[in-house]
């Protein structure tokens, strides 16, 4: 099986910062926001797939289980 070439384009660069109990936060630009749909007291997910590429999803209520 031949191996697919994936298109990628470079869409937009954030900054990672450390907090000082050493966590990390990220703050999403209003276009990604805004392709999101995510607003602030939204939650998203990074997805990892079997390639090792991360997926960045809003977190909708459908996807959890309860």
């Amino acid at each position: 099986m031949a191996d697919k070439k994936k298109d990628y384009s470079l869409w937009e660069v954030v900054k990672v910062s450390e907090t000082k109990n050493g966590q990390y936060r990220i703050t999403l630009k209003k276009r990604i926001a805004k392709e999101l749909d995510v607003k602030g007291g939204n939650y998203i997910v990074f997805l990892k797939n079997e390639n090792g590429e991360m997926v960045v999803k809003k977190l909708e209520l459908k996807d959890m289980k309860l």
